[in-house]
């Protein structure tokens, strides 16, 4: 009896500090280039500064409790895929490297069923959830090798496999949110 208490015991104790681990990420260690609010279960940041979170405020973004901040090292760490893609409007083919959008969410512990992503323009499409699981979606951070910098498309840009995913044969670019930096989960 007394090894099942303790095993039960041990078994509360790994739950609780992986529950308490699960909630909390590392800080970004250099410039952030993505944060996400919302239906978020981690968190790497205080709450919305009026002041510090100027660019936000100008967007109209009026606060939150927590959000999960990635800076590109963090992005990385999610997992680079390539994938290259020729859109009919564009020059030529690109190919694009960052982590899967799905990977994203998973990192920031988000839940819900509508993405509603920011861009530094203004821009903000609504993206289902399900689009990051049913399709490789990519949060592109390089295009043919070079970052994304903030004038050409960056810091973040999302980039559907258009050219491989027969179900996105004929799919329109309201979704690629380029310049993007912020995302709210609802």
């Amino acid at each position: 009896m007394k090894s099942r208490l303790f095993g039960a015991f041990v078994a509360l104790g790994l739950l609780v500090s992986g529950a308490v681990s699960a909630q909390q990420l590392p800080e970004p260690s250099g410039p952030v280039v993505l944060t996400i609010t919302g239906t978020v279960d981690k968190s790497n940041r205080g709450p919305f500064d009026p002041f510090m979170d100027g660019l936000l405020k100008s967007h109209g973004v009026t606060g939150f409790e927590k959000a999960v901040a990635f800076d590109l090292p963090m992005l990385e760490a999610l997992g680079m895929k390539s994938l290259t893609v020729r859109y009919p409007e564009w020059p030529k083919g690109y190919t694009f490297e960052g982590p899967l959008l799905r990977d994203v969410l998973k990192a920031a512990g988000a839940r819900g069923s509508t993405i509603r992503f920011l861009g530094l323009d203004g821009y903000e499409p609504e993206i289902p959830v399900t689009d990051a699981y049913n399709h490789d979606a990519m949060l592109a951070v390089k295009a043919d090798g070079r970052y994304l910098g903030i004038g050409d498309r960056g810091p973040v840009w999302l980039v559907y496999p258009r050219d491989t995913d027969p179900k996105l044969k004929g799919m329109d670019d309201s979704k690629w949110l380029w310049a993007g930096f912020y995302m709210t989960v609802e």
